[in-house]
This record gives structure tokens, sequence and C-alpha cells, in this order.
């Protein structure tokens, strides 16, 4: 069976509504019989009301990406996260209502139909840490500098899910053996 673990968090730039800037990092690991065979971490950030659940769906998304990039289709997969609201939506116990939640929703229930046999299970945070610490690491990478706004505004960086969410690190690691 491979497990996904996934952890996403929201940092805030500044506390302006009309100019509300998050940094939503993401990290996400894949195992199979304790062997780490993926992981990866990033961060968007988000240009309008953005929460933190939009972050652990962007973890959800990176990972089941790396999923289906790794050809995982007739396997057992189990999907952990400590974000029991995404957990509940995705096994369709909760409904979503947030418009930008919806659309993130609508790509990990696509990504989530290549795996036939995905089971979903809620953790509590102390049992997603390696997933956490990953989501933690992705902020290392970015200056909380004044220059921020000209760096997201820089062409090569494509706006997604409605021009609200902008990539701005992405990284992925796969181990060789697999």
């Amino acid at each position: 069976m491979y497990i996904l673990q996934f952890d996403g968090m929201l940092r805030t730039l500044n506390n302006d509504w009309q100019t509300f800037i998050g940094l939503l990092g993401y990290g996400w690991l894949i195992e199979k019989n304790n062997v780490e065979i993926a992981h990866g971490f990033g961060i968007f950030v988000g240009r309008s009301m953005v929460g933190s659940s939009v972050a652990e769906y962007l973890a959800l998304i990176e990972g089941l990406e790396a999923l289906v990039d790794l050809r995982i289709n007739d396997a057992s997969v189990q999907i952990r996260g400590d974000a029991k609201c995404v957990i509940d939506q995705m096994s369709g116990n909760s409904p979503v209502s947030s418009p930008l939640t919806v659309e993130l929703h609508q790509r990990a229930r696509l990504l989530a139909s290549h795996f036939p046999f995905l089971t979903w299970n809620w953790v509590p945070r102390r049992e997603n840490r390696l997933a956490d610490r990953l989501s933690r690491r992705s902020f290392r990478y970015i200056s909380y500098s004044s220059h921020l706004d000209q760096e997201i505004d820089q062409p090569q960086l494509i706006p997604l899910y409605g021009g609200r969410l902008v990539p701005l690190v992405d990284l992925r690691v796969y181990n060789p053996m697999f």
C-alpha cells in the first residue's frame, strides 16, 4: 500500500484586506513499506481571500499529481492529512462552499479518480509531522522582503485558479529506485 501524507499552511504578509497577500506553503510525501518514494514542497501566493484549507488542497493536489507521475494505478493508496475539513470533503462527508475551494476540490477529485483503491484518513497533527516539516521548509526558500510584490509580478509567474494563485516555489524529488 502506498501512503500519501500532505499538509499546508497559510502565512499572511499584511492585514490590509484591500491588498491581501497570503503565502500558501505545502508539503507532501509518498511512502511504501516505510520507504520514501517521493516528496515535494512549495509555495503559492494568494492575492485574494484565501484560507488554510486552500493551502491544504494545494498540498493534496501536488501529492496526487506525483502519484499520477509515478503511474501508481492499480495499487492501494491511503491519503493521510490533518485537515479534517479536506478529508471530509474529499470523502464526500462534507460540502464544499468557497468558490476557490470548489475549484481545488474538483481538481483533487479528478486526480483521485485515477486510483480505484483509494482511502481517506484524517490523522492528528502529531502523526503528520513529516508533511508538516516539508510545508514549513518551503518558507525557507523565499524572502519576506518588501520586494515580494515585484517578484510576484514577473511575467514568468503564471497565475492559476482564476488568477488568484501564483506558484512561487515548487520542488519535487523522486526516489530513483522506484
